[in-house]
């Protein structure tokens, strides 16, 4: 038998195998410690960031549209509500162009139906009207004139379609405006950012989607300034075009149009070309109040009136509904889902009076005819709230096709009538002179043809866009002698004099004494003579300029130009209209004599039609000036309703004084100028106005040169509506009283029926 050894042998590993195992050993931890930092870093440190991209991956939004507030108006003895602004749903038309294959035939097929001149113009309008209050101080005459010059309506046609091209042809935006009206602050924040593709043109901040490369990052940056969105501001920076809007509020006619081309595309030519619903504003009262309510353009942005003032409250909230997305990107109808409503545009209650407005527009328009003037404004109040009851103009405009205001007709001359048609600034547009020593005018529009011969063509309303202004808040004007109530009512107020208080007229008041030439500059003169010894009263009822220019020296510069200021001619009355303007007048220590005395008869100054018939409610109401208001209520989406009750601004003058000032305009309408203005069976108090308008410094005389006024109220005791009637440059009369007046009574006879008032007379 063979004896096994057994051997015991001692097992030994070379240094290079213990290195490689170490290694592996570090390695590994340090690789572990890798992945437990980052980690830590992705779920604890970058939680929000990476859940924010989770969440735009896994959730879908759908953007929930804010129907536009309406406007209303009431009728005050019925108690019924009538909608002057509302909402209506109309097709919008829409491209995708990353669908359409061939872009110039879409173009040409659907610009001829969605292209409208009118609206086009009232675009043009609005942007050379931004461009001109911004041109800078030192460009020349003929640079302005070449930038605000108009563009023609077959440029408008060319540059629609060219515009519609590039729009369904570009796949990628190539400019964004991301931002406007930046503040300073957010001005240096977006600059420190140092962020390719990005740029900040003044106030504007644009982004340019071809330069930035990581839309993220940049939307990261920019959102917290912006204040956008960081997914809505990611998607807008990559710059994708696949929704681009072509046209609002198509008409039934021109949506059936493009259903029709769409239904009978055999060759898929108009893929990627769509229509939907949304809300678009409607005016159920055509041109009723449209100088008071404005319009809303086709960017769904308030213009002019209460729909700019309120733009904001009436646009409301746009909501959004986020919904969970399976893993091909479609929503899930069950689990979790976020939805916030749509918060929709306050409603819009006016203190006008749908009967008195329509009463009130019907007489204008009839008398503004009668009596040939250029334009008629009207506006009344009530007293002792400040409420607006009426406010109207003519012409005016429907704001349901507002861009009709731009409408044009062919302008026949004969050879005599060329000789009154002169160049303007502009090319191709020239006035022509209906009366060339008075200058009423209006504009005149040349087209010339392939040969060169001209044709001539006028606004269909002679005025063109003029019909959108709130003549009566932002157009100042020389009040002329209905002013003479405001400087009587001071000097009585401040204890100077009395109605009683005589003065001898014996004849023309010199003014402005020259010491080199011994003699006065300037004569006051009377239109109707010269009255011997009289009283206020009579100064006042006669209109007398003399006795004016008497009283006017009495109370001395600062004390009429502080009581002035507590009439609230230096400041606007802060009515709901963003366009008003405040009229001119300088500080006292710049008046020279002739200047007081001609500020007592109202010329020298402007002041606009709201400040001077709040200043009348003043004078009549007891003294107090109130805040003028024609927004009665604001109601909510919570059904909350803010209510506008009556402020008092300030004690003007006194009791006693206004009761004083309410006789003599009594007076005045019984027996003075304003006695045109009187109403069968009532006592009213009134005054009337003519003021002068000039030529090269030289007053003008004759028909169609003045403009006429009429400020009255009624009743006597107790008044409930103060009412200013102006006309521009009426062709029948020169005066006030023999056209304004008329108009006055016609409108107070018409408010004493409705107000059921019983005569007094």
């Amino acid at each position: 038998m063979f004896e096994r050894k057994r051997t015991h042998t001692t097992s030994t590993r070379s240094p290079i195998a213990i290195n490689k195992i170490n290694l592996l050993i570090i390695g590994s931890a340090f690789v572990t410690a890798i992945i437990l930092i980052r980690l830590f870093q992705l779920q604890i440190i970058q939680h929000d960031y990476y859940q924010e991209i989770a969440t735009r991956e896994q959730y879908g939004f759908v953007e929930l549209p804010a129907a536009r507030g309406e406007i209303i108006i009431r009728d005050y003895h019925s108690k019924e509500e009538f909608l002057l602004a509302t909402n209506t749903r109309l097709n919008l038309l829409y491209a995708d162009p990353a669908l359409i294959a061939d872009p110039s035939y879409l173009a040409n097929q659907i610009a001829p139906l969605i292209f409208d001149l009118n609206e086009a113009k009232a675009t043009d309008n609005e942007k050379l009207k931004k461009l001109s209050k911004n041109l800078p101080a030192e460009i020349t005459e003929e640079e302005k004139n070449k930038l605000l010059t108009p563009l023609t309506d077959e440029e408008l046609r060319k540059n629609f379609n060219n515009d519609l091209l590039v729009k369904i042809s570009a796949k990628r935006r190539q400019q964004i405006t991301l931002f406007e009206e930046l503040t300073s602050e957010k001005i240096q924040q977006i600059t420190a950012l140092k962020l390719p593709g990005i740029e900040i043109k003044e106030t504007t901040l644009y982004a340019y989607p071809p330069q930035i490369t990581s839309p993220a990052n940049h939307a990261n940056l920019l959102a917290p300034i912006v204040e956008i969105p960081t997914k809505k501001l990611t998607t807008l920076l990559k710059g994708e075009n696949r929704y681009v809007v072509l046209k609002r509020k198509l008409t039934p006619d021109i949506s059936n149009k493009i259903e029709e081309l769409i239904a009978n595309d055999e060759k898929n030519l108009f893929r990627g070309i769509g229509m939907k619903e949304e809300f678009f504003r409607f005016y159920p009262e055509g041109t009723l109040a449209s100088n008071i309510i404005g319009y809303v353009d086709g960017n769904n942005v308030g213009q002019y009136g209460i729909e700019s003032s309120f733009n904001t409250q009436l646009q409301g909230v746009t909501g959004k509904l986020q919904t969970k997305k399976d893993s091909i990107g479609r929503q899930i109808t069950v689990g979790e889902s976020e939805l916030r409503p749509a918060v929709d545009g306050d409603d819009i209650v006016l203190t006008i009076d749908r009967s008195i407005q329509l009463k009130v527009e019907k007489i204008l328009e009839a008398e503004t005819k009668k009596y040939n003037a250029d334009s008629g404004q009207v506006i009344i109040m009530d007293p002792s709230t400040g409420k607006i009851l009426a406010m109207a103009h003519y012409p005016a405009f429907n704001p349901n096709t507002y861009g009709d205001v731009f409408k044009k007709v062919p302008a026949a001359f004969t050879p005599e009538e060329l000789k009154n048609l002169y160049p303007g600034r502009e090319k191709g547009v020239y006035y022509y002179y209906t009366n060339p020593l008075t200058l009423n005018k209006y504009p005149i529009f040349e087209q010339k043809d392939e040969n060169g011969q001209s044709s001539y063509f006028r606004y269909e309303n002679y005025v063109g866009p003029e019909v959108y202004h709130n003549k009566i808040v932002s157009w100042p004007y020389e009040p002329g002698s209905v002013f003479k109530t405001i400087a009587m009512g001071i000097a009585i107020d401040d204890g100077d004099l009395t109605p009683n208080s005589t003065y001898n007229d014996y004849g023309p008041v010199g003014v402005d004494f020259n010491k080199y030439t011994g003699e006065y500059d300037f004569e006051i003169k009377n239109v109707l003579g010269y009255f011997g010894l009289i009283n206020m009263t009579t100064v006042l009822a006669k209109s007398l300029n003399t006795g004016m220019t008497y009283v006017a020296k009495t109370i001395g510069p600062a004390l009429f130009y502080s009581y002035l200021d507590k009439f609230g001619f230096l400041d606007r009355t802060d009515i709901e209209f963003d366009s008003e303007k405040i009229g001119l007048i300088e500080y006292f220590e710049d008046w020279t004599e002739s200047e007081l005395a001609t500020h007592a008869f109202g010329q020298g100054l402007t002041v606009t039609m709201i400040q001077l018939a709040n200043a009348y409610a003043a004078i009549v109401n007891g003294g107090i000036l109130m805040q003028p208001h024609i927004v009665e209520e604001i109601r909510h989406d919570d059904d909350s309703v803010t209510s506008m009750e009556p402020i008092e601004i300030r004690r003007v003058i006194s009791e006693e004084t206004s009761s004083k000032m309410v006789t003599m305009l009594k007076t005045s309408a019984q027996e003075g100028e304003a006695r045109n203005g009187q109403v069968e069976g009532h006592y009213i108090g009134g005054k009337t106005g003519t003021s002068q308008t000039y030529k090269y410094g030289q007053a003008l005389v004759g028909n169609g040169t003045t403009i006429a006024t009429y400020a009255g109220f009624g009743p006597i005791k107790e008044p409930k509506f103060v009412i200013l009637i102006k006309y521009d440059y009426p062709k029948t009369s020169t005066w006030g009283s023999s056209t304004a007046a008329f108009t006055f009574k016609e409108i107070a006879t018409y408010l004493f029926d409705y107000y059921n008032i019983p005569p007094d007379r």
